[in-house]
């Protein structure tokens, strides 16, 4: 007896996308292996498949301009060499698609038997490849959470062995909310037991939600235990340790990375990744110091000038005393009225980006390029969590769709995202624009001023963000960066 005929096999989307098998089905979709027919040849590719339950117009309607916000996210991602690139997002009737590439390999939970505990240095190994995809995907202006990170999501290609991050939460977000279930579903409710944290399982996911599931997979590793298998103490601390021996320096980022409070936990991978790093590399045992012989000390020889009263060097010493405490006490009470970095200003200049700029000297720059937003500098401010983000992206249109198009990612996808002020302004010596809004970010209030504009269609922007309450302390600062950009 045969099983019942899937009717997507066979079928053909677009006249370019054969369906031959069925790789898998969940909440979000179903997933499918296909033949690529145009141009001929022997690529396949993935596609997941969705059907909004409410055939409704105008949810159909309101679906399809969600499910292509969210795919375009896909494409941003898929330019990440260890993320599947988006080929396609078409729609065919009710019918909604994903077309990425396919990744030939093997899933990591191959490498990952349960019952089979694995090696402390393996599996470190494998967390700080798993942790520099996100830590990138982390980098854009508007990270994006996996939020269903396990071993079967993560790939290993058979080309250069290297790891693969697929099936990104974005795609589960297009197939419960966005594509207007009848069913109400909370679309953050989204992951697999075991590797989800308490705030995702509440629909509230952060940054350090998918550093927890990475801490879970390695976790397993270590014990091969399954996670659902592991019981938290009274503490709300995981009991794991008992079942392996470890090191205590990895015993301890491990148990920071899955610790049950988000905000106990590394905010970041690239935070976790610092903490791996560490304890991979080797460290140089220290060498026994030999031991000084007592040598015979030579007499005193007569100093032909007169040595200084005692009291006189006292006076010296007390007065530097002085100095000193009186400028600390000086810089402490007025600290706010005087220029970062005592007005001392440094130049960045950049002929990839054919861009130059001046900046408070004791802000610290980081020029790792984001080809996700065209982010080529981050200037930080030591102290706070303010910070200058300058970007450089083609776009082909005119001042006022830059505009709209910032105010829809800033209200979209910035959390509790407001614009309080638009309004002309002058950069680059040309017309542009100044956006002023407020959000939250970890669970703090953030303002962010947005200035750009365009010169031979390519899009200048520079952003200032800092908490509420630091956003006036160095808004003079930041103005002083903007009006020194000048373009090659």
């Amino acid at each position: 007896m045969t099983g019942l005929i899937n009717p997507m096999i066979g079928r053909i989307i677009k006249e370019r996308y054969k369906i031959t098998k069925k790789l898998g089905e969940g909440g979000f979709g179903t997933t499918y292996l296909a033949n690529v027919l145009k141009p001929p040849g022997q690529l396949q590719c993935v596609v997941k498949h969705f059907t909004p339950i409410n055939q409704e117009p105008e949810l159909l309607k309101k679906a399809e301009e969600l499910f292509e916000r969210e795919a375009t996210i896909l494409q941003e991602l898929g330019n990440h060499d260890q993320i599947p690139r988006l080929l396609a997002y078409p729609h065919e009737n009710q019918d909604f698609f994903i077309v990425q590439e396919f990744i030939p390999g093997h899933d990591i939970s191959q490498e990952l038997p349960i019952g089979v505990p694995i090696s402390e240095d393996f599996v470190i190994k494998l967390l700080i490849e798993i942790l520099k995809v996100l830590e990138a995907i982390q980098q854009r202006e508007e990270p994006v959470i996996h939020r269903d990170l396990k071993p079967s999501n993560i790939r290993r290609r058979e080309t250069d062995n290297q790891i693969v991050i697929i099936d990104f939460g974005a795609v589960k977000k297009i197939s419960t909310q966005q594509l207007g279930n009848q069913t109400p579903i909370n679309p953050t409710i989204i992951g697999t037991p075991g590797y989800t944290p308490p705030e995702q399982e509440k629909g509230n996911p952060k940054l350090s939600s998918d550093i927890y599931a990475v801490g879970m997979i390695g976790i397993q590793a270590l014990t091969g235990i399954h996670p659902t298998e592991l019981e938290r103490n009274q503490d709300n601390k995981l009991i794991w340790r008992n079942f392996v021996r470890v090191s205590d320096q990895f015993g301890d980022i491990l148990d920071q990375m899955v610790e049950y409070h988000y905000a106990d936990r590394y905010n970041s991978a690239a935070k976790a990744l610092i903490a791996l790093r560490e304890i991979s590399q080797p460290q140089p045992q220290p060498q026994p110091q030999p031991q000084p012989q007592p040598q015979p000390q030579p007499q005193p020889q007569p100093q032909p000038q007169p040595k200084p009263k005692p009291q006189l060097l006292l006076l010296k010493i007390s007065l530097i005393g002085l100095f000193i405490v009186s400028g600390i006490i000086v810089f402490v009470l007025f600290n706010r009225s005087i220029s970062e970095c005592g007005g001392k200003l440094t130049t960045y200049q950049s002929n990839e980006n054919q861009i130059s700029l001046k900046y408070p000297e004791c802000w610290n720059p980081d020029n790792t390029p984001n080809a996700f937003t065209g982010k080529f500098l981050s200037l930080n401010q030591p102290e706070t969590k303010t910070k200058i983000i300058v970007r450089r992206y083609q776009f082909s249109g005119t001042l006022e769709e830059l505009r709209d198009e910032n105010v829809k990612q800033i209200e979209n996808n910035m959390e509790s995202g407001k614009v309080v002020n638009i309004q002309d302004t002058y950069f680059l010596n040309k017309r542009g624009m100044k956006i002023i809004a407020t959000g939250e970010f970890d669970n703090e209030e953030i303002k962010n001023m947005y200035v750009m504009t365009l010169n031979n269609n390519i899009a200048y922007e520079i952003s200032y963000s800092a908490t509420k309450d630091d956003f006036d302390k160095f808004l003079k600062t930041a103005e002083t960066t903007i009006k020194s950009v000048a373009i090659k």
